[in-house]
């Protein structure tokens, strides 16, 4: 079956290695001006990822002590003289 390039969306990369998320793409994501995305290694490919903070704050939720958050935790191991 053949295709044309406006069926299949492929992005060109600009003289700045910028793309442009196809619109399908976009609107599935949820992806809208401002929107923080990653993308992140998966074997032989890369994904683009959608809110990269919540998955950091997932990944590192509970690993300080009584489950206290990083600002606490930062306070109580420096001390309040910052």
């Amino acid at each position: 079956m053949w295709y044309t390039k406006k069926e299949i969306q492929i992005p060109k990369v600009t003289s700045k290695y910028q793309i442009t998320i196809p619109v399908s793409v976009r609107k599935t994501l949820g992806i809208i001006p401002g929107s923080e995305v990653d993308i992140v290694s998966k074997g032989d490919d890369f994904v683009l990822k959608t809110n990269p903070i919540e998955d950091l704050k997932r990944i590192w939720k509970g690993k300080y002590k009584n489950n206290k958050c990083s600002d606490e935790y930062l306070l109580e191991i420096r001390g309040n003289n910052l």
